[in-house]
């Protein structure tokens, strides 16, 4: 991929620069369907930025249609003919947008105020539109979670980082989303890096998938199990659930050298991280453990968003101002 270039004084996000730099390279043929992008670590590390910014600007990707996250390869290049064609959509854009510049100049209006009058128009579309985050402790479950909650309600989810977020991340946006399991320690978090105006936090219930839940009742109680997840608090979180299934022998396993895997007859690693399983591959047999998003909470998240949308409609329905010299003559 070429190398993307951020400038920190234009005002431009940057996640919006990694965006759009992304997109142009998609647009003129240098990324194709099927290729792959940095991990978001990587990226982050080789931007010198937030973790949560380089997770963000996928996320956009993602809801754009133009990447998709597939097993091991992480993010991967699709649907780059239709990138191209949205091109060509801003290319008829422009002439349009032309057209109206051109008239605004007739009706006497300086550059700067053309300008500005456009930016205030698309300022004001733009708050109209919901802005919703989600947040985990690891950033493949937050994308995985975040895709899956964003095609339920049909809009745009951005996934956040639970060890990474900073206050850009949460000031703008009309809703937090996380897990029962995280919500009060998010709850906190958003109070401190946005005390003046928080957004609206939800938890949300995470449920095994069925077909492990029937994989899991099929383990001989005697078995020691071991647990390989990205983050500690989701290994001992699966593992007190494990136990309270009545499994007694369980390791959190530490990588792939660790000697308690030698001691495992199973070692249960997260669906959602496929690199992990690839660690442990012909070492010991693996189970991959599946979680989907409850139904009722995606309504109850779904209704809330319904809510947000009619208030915002009602504060953004108010006309613009028209300034004093392009009002209609009366009398």
């Amino acid at each position: 991929m070429q190398t993307i270039r951020l400038n920190k004084v234009t005002g431009v996000p940057v996640f919006r620069q990694i965006v759009e730099q992304i997109v142009y390279m998609i647009e003129m043929g240098q990324l194709n369907d099927g290729d792959r992008l940095p991990s978001s670590r990587m990226l982050a590390d080789n931007l010198h930025v937030n973790r949560n910014t380089v997770a963000r600007a996928y996320g956009e990707l993602r809801n754009r249609g133009l990447v998709s996250r597939q097993g091991r390869h992480g993010m991967v290049v699709r649907a780059a003919d239709t990138a191209r064609r949205k091109m060509a959509a801003r290319e008829s854009a422009y002439q349009v947008l032309g057209a109206a510049v051109a008239r605004c100049i007739e009706l006497g209006l300086p550059a700067e105020e053309i300008a500005a009058l456009a930016y205030q128009q698309s300022l004001h579309a733009e708050r109209t539109e919901v802005q919703l985050s989600f947040v985990e402790c690891n950033v493949e479950r937050a994308e995985a979670f975040a895709a899956e909650l964003g095609e339920a309600l049909d809009a745009p989810v951005n996934p956040l980082l639970l060890s990474a977020i900073e206050a850009g991340d949460i000031q703008g946006q009309d809703l937090v989303i996380t897990t029962f399991f995280h919500l009060s320690e998010v709850r906190r978090l958003v109070r401190d890096l946005a005390p003046d105006d928080p957004p609206e936090v939800l938890g949300i219930v995470v449920a095994p998938h069925l077909k492990t839940l029937v994989r899991l009742s099929q383990i001989p109680k005697d078995h020691r199990i071991g647990i390989y997840y990205t983050t500690e608090d989701q290994a001992e979180l699966l593992g007190q659930s494990l136990a309270d299934a009545g499994v007694a022998e369980i390791d959190l396993i530490s990588g792939p050298d660790d000697p308690k895997l030698a001691g495992c007859d199973l070692v249960i690693v997260p669906s959602e991280s496929p690199e992990l399983a690839k660690e442990l591959d012909g070492k010991v047999p693996l189970l991959e453990f599946g979680n989907v998003l409850d139904a009722s909470s995606i309504k109850m998240v779904s209704d809330v968003l319904d809510e947000v949308r009619e208030r915002k409609g009602d504060i953004g329905s108010a006309p613009a101002p028209v300034p004093e010299d392009l009002a209609a003559p009366t009398g």
